[in-house]
């Protein structure tokens, strides 16, 4: 078996407190910097980021069998340490593993975040796309499932309205269909990590399932998604097989 290519990272500043600042204007925020160890050397001239780089060098040589995107919420402290590492989006036990075995290795490797030119703690949250090319990208394969499930959904919604079928008979192939589409969902998720469509029809199948509870959440998940102050920077990285 061959070992699944590490395709991307991606960074993005999650969270950032202001609650005992009142005046914004006048505030000078800087981001965490990853700055590396003396057995690691950053390429200046890389278009990937430091951190990129960093993922890219230790994880090329893990043999990684499952495919999807391991998504990790981790805190940067005021000393560079890291810490509160968190699986947010899981592939499989062994390559979440992997992943988050790598981040806690930059405890003491970053310069921290500043605010106002004080050490402040900061989040980061960070995907790592693993493939398998012959397959497609991860991006393929999400829109891939996230498709066969919107139709999943619609046979469901066939399944109620044809009136030759009987009402348990109805009733039962549109739960089957349902099913089949939270699946399908389940795995658009794993490739589409915080994609704001996959959960919105993740909403909608739970309310046509009667499930009110799911539903709400789901819904709040994609409010929170669609917010416009959340801002994303995306960075590539290419591990050779």
């Amino acid at each position: 078996m061959k070992r699944i290519s590490l395709l991307t990272a991606a960074l993005v500043i999650t969270c950032l407190s202001f609650a005992q600042m009142t005046r914004l204007s006048e505030t000078t925020v800087e981001s965490p910097k990853f700055t590396g160890s003396t057995s690691f050397t950053i390429d200046e001239n890389s278009n990937c980021s430091p951190i990129c780089q960093y993922l890219g060098t230790q994880l090329e040589n893990e043999f990684i069998l499952d495919e999807g995107v391991v998504s990790v919420l981790f805190t940067i402290n005021s000393d560079g340490s890291v810490s509160n590492l968190s699986i947010e989006n899981s592939v499989s036990t062994q390559t979440d593993k992997a992943v988050a075995s790598v981040i806690s290795e930059t405890s003491g490797m970053w310069q921290p975040g500043m605010v106002n030119g004080t050490p402040a703690e900061m989040q980061r949250k960070i995907f790592v796309s693993f493939y398998d090319p012959e397959n497609g990208t991860p991006i393929e394969q999400g829109n891939a499932s996230l498709q066969l499930a919107i139709k999943k959904y619609n046979a469901a919604i066939d399944a109620q309205q044809n009136i030759s079928l009987s009402a348990e008979r109805a009733e039962k192939k549109s739960t089957n269909r349902l099913n089949s589409a939270l699946a399908l969902l389940k795995t658009a998720e794993r490739f589409l990590p915080s994609e704001p469509s996959v959960v919105f029809w993740q909403a909608k199948t739970h309310e046509l399932n009667g499930d009110e509870m799911m539903k709400t959440q789901k819904l709040n998940e994609f409010s929170s998604l669609i917010d416009p102050n959340y801002q994303a920077t995306v960075e590539v990285v290419g591990v050779p097989l």
